[in-house]
């Protein structure tokens, strides 16, 4: 099967007592600013926990594509945690790896080598998931450059594998598909959406519309970037 791939993360706020000091300049001396300073650099950390495996959690992910060869057509999933906790991100993770265990799986991505991948098997690594459980290969096995046999990082083929070329994917998508990512959705805010079902609905639609046009965005590609 041949599946279109795209992950959420929230920070894991129970890893903030454990982030570094975070650090400020020296040349300040004042108190009250030396305080303001220390208080602004722990906000820039605690914002940014999202994007490191270590202090971050899956949330969501979603899946467009062959989904199921037996089945005729495009297929379309989406999972998303029910409560902020260790067990409901592993329920996640474990889903995830049951698909990538799948048979001749081949999954298409936008920056999955530098983000998407690495995420959900460093997480996996931090919950105690063995991939080899699920059938699924190591990470390496879909990170490497220049090779499409198992991943198709549609943003890595497109920049030419250079990070000069690299392109968000709502701008590729406006200007080849005529189509966009959810727009006016702030994904600093996905935590507080869990806890209600239209929050998670919202969140999930969000994952969909970023799976689904990077789908469109393969299908377009194919035979032209790649065969």
């Amino acid at each position: 099967m041949i599946i279109a791939l795209d992950i959420e993360t929230i920070p894991n706020t129970t890893m903030i007592p454990l982030l570094p000091e975070p650090k400020i300049s020296k040349t300040l001396k004042d108190p009250a600013k030396i305080e303001a300073a220390q208080a602004s650099a722990k906000q820039e950390q605690i914002d940014k926990m999202a994007l490191d495996a270590l202090t971050a959690r899956v949330a969501c992910y979603s899946v467009v594509g062959l989904v199921n060869p037996m089945s005729d057509g495009e297929q379309e999933h989406v999972e998303i945690i029910p409560e902020i906790s260790d067990a409901a991100e592993t329920v996640i993770i474990q889903s995830i790896m049951r698909m990538l265990g799948s048979e001749d799986v081949r999954i298409v991505t936008w920056n999955g080598i530098g983000f998407d991948l690495p995420m959900i098997y460093k997480r996996a690594m931090v919950l105690g998931i063995d991939p080899a459980n699920f059938d699924a290969p190591p990470l390496t096995s879909w990170t490497k450059r220049y090779n499409t046999d198992r991943h198709f990082d549609l943003m890595q083929i497109w920049g030419g594998w250079s990070s000069a070329g690299f392109t968000k994917l709502d701008t590729v998508s406006r200007m080849v598909l005529g189509d966009n990512k959810t727009e006016d959705f702030d994904v600093t805010a996905i935590a507080g959406m869990l806890s209600t079902a239209e929050g998670r609905d919202k969140v999930s639609r969000y994952c969909l519309q970023d799976t689904r046009l990077t789908w469109e965005l393969w299908k377009r590609f194919n035979g032209t970037l790649f065969a």
